[in-house]
């Protein structure tokens, strides 16, 4: 064997350098891991704005002439427009602006009122609004607040209805004022939250009563009234005044601040004499009209709607909220509610968190992303049968998922049920290059290599068909970015969380896993390998229970696949889960990937490899490795030399997988982990049939027995002969089965 210093290598001659740059991107996806906003599902904004402009009293013709079309006109030359259509009412008009998918709705509505400011409205339509809905700006908790006691039930019953509804009048007002002056100051400062909004409760105004005969009387219109009072109730800049080295602003403050002055407003002078707003109204305290009516617990209440800043955590927000707000039965006397409760006997409690239900939803993938990496290390050592092997890939799990938090930071994916899911997707496929590249650094070490020999051409040999593999996936998943509409807003973060995971652990596969087998060892068990199967070690004569184990239980498996298909291709497609509790469906089906994904790798190859075994009389098993499966010129050699056909059953299958899988996603389907799946579990059923074989089958050990050419050698021979045949008619059986579907 060649000295160490003549094959140098950076990945086992500097452990500690190879230790310390994994360790380095741990700690960053650790930290970026904190900078990841939460959210329950991907940043959505629908491009569509809705011009809507009133013009009271004028017909739907009228709307539609005067209004819709001028708008339309308008704006029909605005930069990223898809398509304007206009929906005129009486009394209303509403022009929808659809743009294109990706264009900047900042600019899209900057845009927009600029073109809106140039349309010449009729006299007596008013001012347009601009509405564009963003499901990110729905509040992000609603608070009640509510009376402890307005009125005990005796008194309540005595009281006439009239005393009763003063009563209400007066706790609404009096909720409402407290809900401007005193929670919506105290929740707005705090960290993360935008606004906080008060609805429901009675609004005070004031109300001027103006008398038609004096108004007539005094030969006015209530147009000059409006228009007096507009003009006193303003504070303006009065400009600057020098006096030597000082400067000085001047303000005129003459906004009203009582009823009194209100009425003292000169309305118009004439002939010497002033006509005041007293002399024409009466000015009142009164209420603006009910837009919504909110009741808490039987009563009326007043709601609190509290929204987030755009890029802020929402849990990390909802937290501060609750903390801020605190609760009277915890004692907390100095939060917002205790000091209502001591000083106002006000009640205010949380009646709406969506924080809860994002909380939940995410922790309910993060258990399941946990459990499938669980699962997938148990499978790896109930199939590898070595701890300190299985332990190694083990590690490679939660290391490639730190590593990807990195760049999700950078490339702005936040932190939701679409890529976290994604990365309870990806668990299963993290181990893939890991258990190729180990398996091969197992294979040479059963050579003869050293630890640091194999490491170093385990990990060469296998390097371009891992990184040809994970590519293929990378290939599968990345063009979730670049779908337009709704689905590449809501599947684009799944694509990306995968595609990075899959490069993160193709680089933990060829630089870190080579690292800690040359350090840790790999003991050799005789006659072992990691890849086997309790029907390698048949001689002699095909019995009638072999036969059945090598066709007929296959021949099932392939049925219930098939059925599978036509079931899935029966199944309704749709955006959203009908199901009422949606994370059930992703707690399933992200937990079912995980296992099923590390039991296709691990039992595919296995299975076919005892399927297609057509030595008897030879003891000598023949098992082909992972390493060997992949496409590269030792493996087609290797396959040739030893007469093993698995190579030539999987080669067409690794050629076809990508546009396989890339033609199947456009129907809906994906068969090649349907087939995958079915693989492990027929492999499964065949390991445990395979202890038992010994009861039923009789093996001969003589020398002069010939192998026994049964119906199932030559149907094997003979497609192995013939692949462009079985080829097509695999082909064949896929398009029918959609078809019948």
């Amino acid at each position: 064997m060649e000295p160490a210093h003549k094959n140098p290598n950076f990945t086992t001659d500097r452990p500690v350098a190879v230790l310390m740059v994994f360790l380095a991107a741990v700690v960053f996806g650790y930290f970026s891991l904190g900078r990841l906003p939460v959210t329950l599902m991907p940043e959505m904004s629908y491009p569509t704005l809705t011009v809507r402009t009133a013009y009271p009293g004028a017909a739907p013709e009228e709307v539609e002439n005067d209004i819709s079309r001028q708008i339309e006109e308008q704006l029909g030359v605005v930069s990223g427009l898809n398509e304007i259509s206009s929906i005129s009412r009486a009394g209303v008009s509403d022009v929808v602006l659809e743009f294109m998918w990706g264009t900047s709705m900042v600019d899209a509505i900057q845009n927009t009122l600029e073109k809106l400011d140039t349309v010449r409205l009729p006299r007596g339509a008013e001012k347009p609004l601009l509405l564009h809905y963003d499901p990110s700006l729905d509040p992000v908790m609603e608070l009640s607040l509510s009376s402890a006691s307005d009125m005990d039930e005796e008194s309540a019953a005595s009281a006439s209805m009239e005393v009763q509804a003063m009563v209400e009048n007066a706790s609404a007002r009096r909720l409402r004022r407290i809900g401007e002056l005193q929670v919506k100051r105290a929740l707005e400062p705090i960290k993360g939250v935008a606004a906080a909004r008060v609805r429901g409760g009675l609004e005070e105004e004031i109300h001027v009563l103006i008398d038609a005969t004096k108004l007539q009387r005094a030969n006015l219109s209530i147009s000059q009234v409006i228009n007096r009072l507009s003009a006193e109730n303003i504070n303006a800049a009065g400009g600057r005044i020098r006096e030597g080295e000082a400067e000085y602003m001047i303000r005129t403050i003459n906004e009203y601040k009582d009823l009194e002055e209100i009425k003292d407003t000169i309305v118009y002078r004439r002939d010497g004499r002033e006509i005041r707003l007293k002399d024409l109204a009466q000015v009142v305290y009164g209420q603006r009209d009910r837009e919504m009516l909110t009741h808490t617990n039987g009563g009326e209440s007043v709601q609190i709607d509290v929204y987030k800043e755009a890029d802020s955590n929402m849990i990390a927000v909802a937290e501060l909220i609750k903390t801020a707000v605190g609760s009277i039965k915890d004692g907390r006397r100095k939060s917002i509610a205790g000091k209502l409760f001591e000083e106002e006997n006000v009640m205010l409690q949380v009646v709406a968190d969506r924080s809860i239900f994002i909380d939940n939803s995410i922790n309910e993938v993060k258990s399941t992303a946990i459990a499938g990496g669980l699962l997938a290390i148990v499978v790896l050592l109930v199939f590898l049968r070595d701890l300190r092997t299985t332990s190694i890939i083990a590690v490679s799990i939660p290391i490639s998922i730190f590593v990807t938090f990195a760049p999700l930071n950078i490339l702005g994916v936040s932190l939701n049920i679409m890529s976290l899911g994604g990365l309870a997707m990806g668990i299963g496929m993290l181990v893939d290059s890991s258990i190729v590249v180990l398996e091969s650094i197992y294979r040479c070490r059963e050579e003869g290599d050293s630890m640091r020999e194999a490491a170093i051409r385990g990990t060469k040999e296998v390097r371009g068909a891992v990184i040809a593999s994970t590519l293929t996936s990378v290939c599968v998943f990345f063009p979730m970015v670049f779908v337009e509409g709704m689905a590449g807003q809501v599947f684009g973060d799944l694509g990306l969380t995968v595609v990075t995971s899959l490069l993160a652990s193709l680089i933990v596969a060829v630089w870190f896993i080579p690292m800690l087998a040359s350090r840790s060892g790999i003991k050799l068990k005789n006659g072992s390998t990691m890849v086997s199967h309790p029907l390698s070690d048949l001689t002699g004569r095909i019995s009638p229970a072999t036969f059945v184990l090598r066709f007929v239980l296959p021949v099932l498996g392939l049925l219930v696949m098939s059925s599978v298909i036509a079931c899935l291709t029966a199944m309704g497609m749709n955006y959203w889960s009908s199901d009422p509790n949606p994370e059930n469906a992703i707690k399933y089906s992200s937990l079912m990937w995980s296992v099923a994904t590390i039991w296709a790798q691990i039992g595919f190859i296995p299975l076919v490899i005892a399927v297609s075994k057509t030595r008897i009389s030879e003891p000598q098993p023949v098992v082909m490795t992972l390493s060997e499966l992949w496409h590269s010129i030792h493996a087609f050699q290797k396959a040739f030399n030893q007469r093993n056909f698995v190579f030539y059953l999987l080669l067409p299958y690794q050629l076809l997988r990508l546009p396989l899988s890339m033609g199947l996603e456009l129907i809906g389907l994906n068969l090649i982990w349907i087939v995958r799946l079915f693989a492990g579990i027929s492999y499964l059923a065949l390991k445990v049939i395979g202890f038992l074989r010994g009861l039923f089958e009789r093996s001969s050990e003589s020398d002069d027995i010939k192998e026994e050419q049964t119906f199932y050698v030559k149907l094997l021979r003979w497609s192995l002969a013939h692949p462009p045949v079985i080829l097509l008619l695999a082909v064949a059986c896929v398009f029918l089965t959609w078809l019948v579907g």
